[in-house]
């Protein structure tokens, strides 16, 4: 029978390692992740950051697994509270995995609706799908899709009649102008995203300016048709991604009466032979999974290592 208890230092090695285990299986599947957290060290130092914020399950004392979250007071634009779980802060033993993440997300339910939380989030690596069955019957649904492809070429390759080029701080401007229509796109039917504020020309001159940030501009004729962006540094994405050997997309944004004709496509792979030169090995993107666009988009050209999921109690 499982006890539920804090998670304390001396059980954090062992809650590490059933982390490492399920991450060496992921790798396994996709070879090109970091090496990082198949070291067991990697998420046991994290941990050892979650005091009051971790749960063990323990089978007559050993570990069979745990649970850890962050607080969020405004999460994703929203103004909810949520508690959040990161894809290094939970796993269990191979056996009878649904039960323990019953259990251990009842217990931790119970911590997030005395602190208030609104919402109940959980990231979890891709190639697991006992734990995304047992998160679904725990009543949560999928919101982001973090994604990982090697820097190769497309193949085939990618011809558009629109003209690819690389954006310059001349172009912030006409940038600026597409990113407004980024934004309302998100806030859109079917996508309802929180509303955000759009990237002003300095904004971008300054994104421009970053280690190994590039934007991509496609043009039909004189007039911009849609860009995608690249960040070199500093990725908004899951932990497990993390590495000096990628770049991270964090925009892409096609008008819409340019959809059909490549554009995305073959700014991607004016990406990926640039990113090839520098000596870079991938190339990571997160996306919406309700986003139609980007969801069509992204999984015929990336593979999912991470996906995030959400649930909303109808009562606190």
């Amino acid at each position: 029978m499982l006890t539920l208890a804090p998670l304390d230092p001396l059980r954090i090695d062992a809650a590490a390692a059933l982390f490492a285990a399920e991450y060496a299986r992921l790798r396994a599947a996709v070879p090109g992740l970091p090496a990082r957290f198949a070291d067991p060290a990697a998420a046991a130092g994290l941990l050892a950051g979650m005091a009051g914020r971790a749960l063990v399950a323990l089978d007559r004392d050993r570990v069979a697994g745990y649970i850890a979250w962050w607080q969020s007071t405004n999460f994703r634009r929203t103004g909810r509270r949520a508690a959040y779980v990161p894809e290094w802060g939970h796993a269990t033993r191979p056996e009878g995995r649904a039960d323990i993440y019953r259990a251990l997300y009842r217990a931790a339910s119970a911590q997030w609706a005395a602190a208030g939380n609104q919402v109940h989030a959980i990231s979890l690596l891709a190639h697991d799908d006992v734990a995304r069955e047992a998160w679904f019957w725990n009543g949560f649904g999928l919101l982001v899709v973090d994604a990982v492809r090697a820097c190769l070429p497309l193949s085939p390759a990618a011809p558009t009649s629109l003209t690819i080029r690389r954006a310059t701080d001349a172009d912030a401007p006409a940038l600026a102008a597409l990113d407004a229509e980024h934004v309302a796109h998100y806030a859109a039917p079917p996508i309802f995203m929180a509303p955000a504020a759009a990237d002003t020309p300095d904004d971008l001159r300054a994104y421009l300016a970053g280690p190994r940030n590039t934007i991509w501009l496609a043009h039909a004729g004189d007039e911009p048709a849609g860009f995608m962006r690249f960040r070199g540094t500093d990725f908004d994405a899951v932990a497990i991604l993390e590495s000096d050997a990628a770049a991270f997309c964090d925009g892409l944004y096609v008008r819409p009466d340019n959809r059909g004709r490549g554009a995305a496509r073959a700014m991607l792979a004016a990406a990926l032979d640039h990113y090839a030169a520098l000596g870079l090995t991938a190339l990571y993107t997160n996306f919406e999974s309700f986003n139609p666009e980007a969801a069509a988009f992204w999984t015929r050209h990336f593979r999912p290592v991470c996906f995030s999921l959400m649930r909303t109690p109808e009562a606190p």
